[in-house]
């Protein structure tokens, strides 16, 4: 519960039989509002909801806190009238900026045009109150009197709209001036003084003897420092403060405008005159200033001081809060103004509008986190501080991960000396689902995917489509991996990422991705970096190929066998020769002989083999580039011989 009482000067109160037996019934009850009964208290229903209890990481969502002010039945109370003198600064500095520089007069960011715009919603939202009126006082040499106490509020406004902008600030002498208009009677009073700078000027009475300027009417002389506050001019404003306002029953109200107004001096002015020091630093401030002050001239009563903090856990990242609010890390901290209330003649008791505010936070890291630290302090109507909480709430921060796989192999197995080859590389982006009570978005985004790999010695980068190549190593970044949902099968998919790297070596065996680095890296959907490695590959690089030989066939004939025999010779090869051991002439397809010259792959036919002997047979094939280079296949054996014992 929040609430205020508003102070209202007791010689104001009409004292009537009625009025007597209303306090007879009612002690907490005056004439102007209610009273800081202990046993009355604004009762405040504090809730908050949250957009969503369940968000998957990166996402954002809402915390939307909500006062509910219960009513309070007490008996009505009639206001007093109100009385109120707007006392405005028309000093040569009002038509600066709000930076304090000079401006053309036709710019409206004037700060008499932001005073005038503020001053004229101020009197917008009294132009429906009843018993109210107001009148205007400008000051800048001298105070000056533009309006007497009118509830005709628009005539105030042109009053406004017409003020001229010249000269220097005798601050004490708008204030004496609203002093003497407000001074009597029985309505509540109030005088709203606002400047953009310090006092320059003060009135006096008469140079010899010096003495200030304290009667009625309009000041007969001023003297001062013009551009430049003196002792004083200060002590000018301390006094008619000190003496007359802080004596009375006038309510004021001392706004300090822009930076260029002396806080320090019209904090002391407020403080003397027993009334309330303000500071608007601009255009959106000052508007606050003035319904601030308008609420409490108008409400019969109100709690106030309110103020809302709330620290969050770690992991929870504070995206935005209102305007006004500070945040500091992972608390958020602010005042919300004023609960006012008014009476309701159809229910017969005090009611306030509700207050809703919403702060956005953002999951930056997946876990379940629990709010339970939020806080509302403020002061009751009984003027007792007082605290609530929201409750407790949880969210749940979901974190999903990409099941990303890579594959890789190698055009050719066994390449020659200086001949060029691939090694293929592919990631393979594979499906998922997310938790059926979660929005799923359109998209998911691995980022940040590199590729690094240092290959061995010996063999050289040809092209590395379009990655850096540094010696050794191959470098450089892949696009990122999109998934999209495919709503028919509730699934998440993304396309495959291939590229290949050119090689070629001299002679060796070689392993990839063994003692080298072969790996992409990239941030996962749950913001980790991964990293995923190649499998290995080994390439073989020679200088001439190895021949194959094979038996393909065996048909026997009696004491004879026929054998065919399949023959593969490596590229690069001059000639080959089928050798047979044995030492027989036999017949090679349709020739005789023991070795047989092969120019070309194919099947060979050995025919007329002893089936009494054992069989074997090498293929030999030399290189076409060097004839002292060759290979030979191992001896096989093509038959062996039966054992006739």
């Amino acid at each position: 519960m929040l609430t205020k009482v508003k102070s209202i000067p007791a010689k104001t109160i009409v004292l009537t039989i009625v009025f007597t037996l209303l306090i007879a019934c009612w002690t907490g009850i005056s004439a102007y509002g209610v009273a800081a009964d202990p046993d009355i208290s604004a009762g405040l229903e504090l809730s908050r909801e949250l957009s969503s209890e369940k968000i998957l990481l990166d996402d954002e969502f809402t915390i939307t806190y909500r006062i509910d002010p219960q009513p309070i039945t007490i008996p009505e109370v009639t206001q007093a009238p109100k009385e109120i003198y707007l006392v405005m600064d028309t000093s040569g500095s009002m038509n600066f900026d709000l930076d304090g520089k000079e401006v053309p007069t036709w710019h409206t960011n004037k700060r008499i045009d932001i005073a005038r715009e503020a001053a004229n919603k101020f009197l917008d939202n009294l132009n429906d109150k009843e018993n109210v009126k107001v009148g205007l006082i400008s000051y800048s040499d001298v105070g000056i009197e533009k309006q007497p106490l009118t509830n005709k509020l628009n005539t105030v406004k042109n009053k406004i709209n017409g003020l001229n902008v010249v000269g220097g600030t005798n601050i004490g002498d708008g204030l004496r001036l609203g002093y003497y208009r407000l001074k009597g009677g029985a309505a509540d009073k109030y005088l709203i003084l606002l400047t953009d700078g310090e006092p320059t000027y003060h009135s006096t009475e008469k140079y010899y003897p010096y003495n200030f300027f304290k009667k009625d009417g309009n000041a007969p002389r001023f003297d001062g420092g013009g551009h430049k506050a003196t002792q004083k001019d200060i002590n000018y404003c301390y006094e008619i403060a000190e003496e007359y306002l802080g004596q009375s029953d006038i309510k004021s109200y001392m706004i300090a405008f822009t930076k260029g107004s002396n806080a320090n001096v019209l904090e002391q002015v407020a403080q003397k005159a027993g009334g309330v020091y303000k500071q608007a630093l601009s255009s959106n401030t000052l508007n606050n200033v003035y319904q601030d002050i308008y609420e409490e001239i108008v409400y019969d009563f109100y709690v106030e001081n309110i103020r809302f903090e709330e620290t969050f856990p770690e992991g929870l990242t504070v995206v935005s809060a209102p305007d006004g609010f500070s945040i500091d890390g992972q608390t958020v901290s602010g005042g919300l103004g004023k609960i006012c209330y008014s009476y309701d003649k159809n229910s017969g008791c005090y009611k306030a509008d509700s207050k809703e505010f919403s702060v956005k936070l953002k999951g930056s890291a997946a876990g379940s986190y629990l709010m339970d630290s939020s806080e509302l302090s403020y002061k009751d109507v009984n003027n007792e501080n007082k605290t609530g909480s929201f409750g407790d709430k949880s969210v749940n921060v979901v974190a999903v991960s990409a099941p990303v796989a890579v594959e890789r192999n190698l055009s050719k197995e066994e390449m020659l000396v200086d001949e060029e080859f691939y090694v293929n590389y592919a990631i393979i982006p594979g499906e998922f689902g997310i938790d059926p009570d979660l929005t799923p978005p359109e998209k998911f985004i691995v980022k940040n995917v590199s590729f690094s790999e240092e290959f061995p010695d010996g063999l050289t980068v040809v092209s590395a489509d379009e990655f850096s190549i540094s010696g050794q190593n191959v470098s450089g970044n892949l696009a990122d991996i999109v998934y999209t949902y495919d709503a028919s099968e509730s699934r998440y998919k993304a396309a495959p990422v291939s590229f290949t790297i050119k090689l070629k070596g001299t002679e060796g065996e070689y392993t990839l991705g063994e003692s080298y680095s072969s790996k992409i890296e990239y941030t996962d959907l749950d913001n980790e970096t991964k990293a995923k490695s190649f499998p290995e590959l080994e390439p073989r690089i020679v200088k001439f190929g190895m021949p194959k030989l094979k038996v393909l066939d065996v048909v026997k004939k009696g004491e004879t066998v026929n054998v065919q025999l399949s023959v593969d010779l490596p590229e690069r090869t001059d000639y080959g020769q089928i050798r047979l051991e044995n030492g027989d002439p036999v017949f090679v397809n349709g020739s005789v002989g023991i070795i047989q010259n092969i120019e070309s792959d194919g099947s060979y036919w050995y025919n007329g083999l002893s089936i009494y002997k054992t069989h074997k047979v090498f293929l030999w094939a030399v290189s076409d580039f060097d004839s002292d280079t060759t290979n030979q296949t191992e001896l096989i054996t093509i038959f062996n011989a039966i054992d006739i014992n």
